[in-house]
């Protein structure tokens, strides 16, 4: 149900050229079983009236996936996305860059076009493993929240935009790559 449609975004290749790639919700035969996530179990625990996952494919090869989930108000109005999921494959198997970026930019956006955060709260929330914190804080520039436990023995660290934050990513990304176009796989 939360969904901004199928994009087509300016990615480069490993020899810095540049080429098209394409976000799009995800479908079960999509889900691959040999990453780090268990996707397949993952999408059958998905409450697709209120989570999304979607892909990032080149050439047909599905690169990336992510996983979010829009939460409601007492009144059922949508205040926050949540990012419960991001994995892409692993570095030296990337066709091109970026596809953590791109992944992020769609959820935010679904976030900004759908959300209603409350007064000075977060729009969108995710919580990293302790591997991806420089990730987050330095190059996606999230706002640092404090450590939390992701799982039993696991901790990692929880970050936010608010309204401001994500446009100002969303800004830096199509600054940095150009607009998304979005498409019509009838037309192209």
């Amino acid at each position: 149900m939360y969904s901004i449609g199928v994009y087509r975004v300016s990615v480069k290749t490993i020899m810095q050229e540049p080429m098209d790639a394409i976000l799009e919700p995800a479908l079960e035969e999509d889900m691959p079983d040999n990453w780090t996530f268990i996707w397949r179990e993952i999408w059958s625990k998905t409450n697709f009236e209120y989570q999304k996952i979607i892909k990032f494919s080149y050439q047909g090869s599905i690169l990336g996936l992510i996983r979010y989930a829009v939460y409601l108000s007492e009144n059922d109005i949508p205040y926050l996305l949540e990012v419960l999921h991001l994995e892409s494959v692993p570095t030296n198997k990337k066709l091109v860059e970026p596809i953590g970026k791109w992944l992020l930019w769609y959820a935010i956006r679904t976030g900004l076009k759908f959300c209603t955060p409350e007064e000075n709260g977060a729009l969108i929330s995710l919580d990293s493993v302790e591997d991806a914190i420089a990730y987050y804080r330095d190059i996606i520039k999230m706002e640092a929240i404090g450590w939390v436990t992701i799982a039993p023995g696991e901790d990692g660290y929880a970050f936010q935009f608010t309204v401001a934050g994500a446009r100002d990513f969303c800004e830096r990304q199509t600054s940095t790559y150009a607009l998304p176009r979005r498409i019509d796989f009838r037309t192209g």
